[in-house]
C-alpha cells in the first residue's frame, strides 16, 4: 500500500491450527469479558503491484515519450488494531500499520523524434531506495457463516472492507549508476478488502490468517495509483 509499486506474486503463509477443545467449539466467534472489546497484533508480508508511469515532452522541434514500470521487493508488515464486537456476525476495528518497502528495478521504453528522425530506447536498471508507509484505517469485519468444522477444527471464515489514509515517503537514491537523491511524500486515501480464516483457541484468544488487497489514491503527474497485496497472521486477545 504505498506508493507507486509493483506486480508481484503472493506467497503462501502456512498457519498451523492446533487441536481445539470441544468446550469452546460452540462459543461465539469472539468473546471478551463483556462480549465486546478486543485488541489484535498483526505480522506478515506486503507485496506491492507494479507501478507504471508515462511522460510526453515537446519543444524546439523535438518530441520525446517515455513509459516504464517500477517494481519493489517484498516487505514485512506490522500492525495492530482495537476492535469492537457489534454482534456475533459484525465487528468494527481501528487499525494502525507500518511497512518499509525497498525499490527493486525500473523497466523503461521510449523514443525521441528530432527533424523527422526517431530514436528508440528501452532497458532495465536497478533502483536503490525505499518507501516508508504508515496506514490508519477503520475496518468492518463480517463473519456471516459463523463457526465451521474443517478437518476437526472449528474455523470461522472472515470477510471485510476498510477505508483510511496512508502517509508515505518515497526516497530514490540511485537509478542504475546515476545518483538521484530524490524524495517525495504525501498522504492519500486508502481502500481495502479482505478475507481470512480464524481459529478460537480459548474464550479469550483467537488466531487468524488474512489476505488483503489495498488501493491507494496516490497516482499523479503521469504515475499510476498504488495497489498492494498483504498476507497477515494475527492474534486477538479479548479484554
Amino acid at each position: 500500500m504505498l506508493r507507486k509499486t509493483e506486480r508481484v506474486f503472493i506467497k503462501c503463509l502456512v498457519f498451523v491450527l492446533f487441536a481445539y477443545s470441544s468446550a469452546v467449539a460452540d462459543t461465539p466467534v469472539l468473546n471478551s469479558k463483556d462480549g465486546k472489546l478486543y485488541a489484535s497484533i498483526d505480522v506478515g508480508l506486503t507485496l506491492l503491484n507494479d507501478i507504471g508511469f508515462g511522460a510526453y515532452l515537446s519543444g524546439y522541434g523535438s518530441t520525446a515519450t517515455a513509459a516504464g514500470t517500477f517494481t519493489f521487493d517484498e516487505a514485512v508488515s506490522y500492525g495492530g488494531a482495537i476492535g469492537y464486537v457489534i454482534s456475533d456476525f459484525v465487528r468494527a476495528e481501528l487499525e494502525l500499520g507500518y511497512q518499509k518497502v525497498d525499490h527493486d528495478k525500473l523497466d523503461y521504453t521510449g523514443n525521441i523524434t528530432t527533424a523527422g528522425t526517431t530514436t528508440s530506447f528501452s532497458g532495465e536498471t536497478d533502483v536503490s531506495g525505499e518507501i516508508d508507509a504508515l496506514t490508519v484505517s477503520t475496518n468492518v469485519i463480517l463473519t456471516p457463516l459463523g463457526n465451521k468444522n474443517l478437518f476437526g477444527v472449528s474455523i470461522t471464515p472472515l470477510v471485510g472492507a476498510g477505508i483510511g489514509v496512508v502517509n508515505w515517503e518515497d526516497e530514490i537514491k540511485t537509478v542504475g549508476t546515476h545518483t538521484v537523491n530524490s524524495k517525495e511524500d504525501d498522504t492519500d486515501l486508502l481502500v481495502s478488502i479482505m478475507a481470512g480464516l480464524e481459529y478460537t483457541s480459548s474464550q479469550w484468544v483467537t488466531w487468524a490468517i488474512n489476505y488483503r488487497h489495498a488501493w491507494v489514491d496516490s497516482g499523479k503527474n503521469g504515475v499510476d495509483d498504488a495497489e498492494a497485496d498483504n498476507v497477515m497472521a494475527n492474534i486477538k486477545i479479548a479484554f
